[in-house]
């Protein structure tokens, strides 16, 4: 067995001694607590886990979709403007916007976001599995860029695509 470094030793006994004392004035916190409210920090509050484990969806396709369409609709390339997102929500949400073109984009987003919640459950299965499809590939998502300028694209032909995988 080697023989220990004195100046490690001395090292650690001043640590120990240090933290000895440490602990010695902080008598008032229990490390065991301060664990439990560490990770109660990480947790989140107790009144948002409450919430979110007691709450069921509905309609989890339509909680989908008004997670989803803001994030594509933003997207500059795939939708570059409000005829875009207007053809969009017509040919595969069988939403109809009216003035389109004299609403922002936001405005234009909010509509269709809220018209989500009036849609079938049916009608949106295929919808909902193709954009999961579309938003968890960046490849996927620049083959349908660059489809989207072609003049002939179809969003149905696309989401019919998607969902074939």
């Amino acid at each position: 067995m080697a023989t220990p470094d004195p100046k490690k030793v001395v090292q650690a006994l001043s640590f120990i001694e240090e933290l000895g004392w440490f602990l010695e004035s902080h008598k008032q916190v229990k490390l065991s607590d301060a664990a439990v409210t560490l990770r109660e920090i990480l947790a989140g509050p107790a009144s948002a886990r409450k919430v979110g484990a007691e709450y069921t969806s509905p309609n989890p396709n339509i909680h989908f979709l008004i997670g989803v369409l803001p994030r594509l609709f933003q997207d500059l390339r795939l939708f570059p403007n409000n005829a875009a997102i207007a053809s969009f929500a017509g040919e595969v949400l069988g939403i109809k916007v009216s003035r389109y073109e004299k609403r922002s984009k936001y405005e234009l987003i909010g509509l269709i976001v809220c018209e989500t919640d009036t849609l079938s459950d049916d009608k949106l299965r295929v919808l909902v599995e193709a954009l999961a499809e579309l938003t968890k590939s960046e490849e996927k998502l620049d083959r349908i860029r660059s489809a989207a300028k072609e003049s002939n694209f179809s969003w149905n032909e696309a989401i019919q695509s998607l969902s074939d995988k």
